[in-house]
């Protein structure tokens, strides 16, 4: 084999396993999978926030002012309270 066909053969190997370990760290890099299952209610976790969500809701109150203060004292009251509000 002449000298350069060695030194592409070398080249090559190089280049593959490179590529195979970058790969590999790439893949490798995800240690933490999404759940399968997200809790339900969306980005919210609180069940306190769902619950003056859903009362806010039911009371048809337009995205703005009277609906933001509206969820602020909601949740304050569930805060003191220490339970979520009643959905009734």
């Amino acid at each position: 084999m002449s000298q350069l066909a060695t030194k592409t053969v070398f080249l090559r190997a190089v280049a593959i396993a490179a590529l195979t370990i970058a790969s590999g760290s790439i893949a490798l890099g995800d240690d933490n999978p999404p759940p399968a299952n997200p809790p339900p209610g969306g980005r919210h976790h609180d069940p306190a926030w769902a619950a003056c969500k859903k009362q806010a809701d039911d009371q048809k109150l337009e995205p703005g002012d009277a609906r933001h203060e509206f969820m602020k004292n909601c949740m304050k009251s569930a805060k003191s309270s220490g339970t979520a509000p009643a959905t009734s």
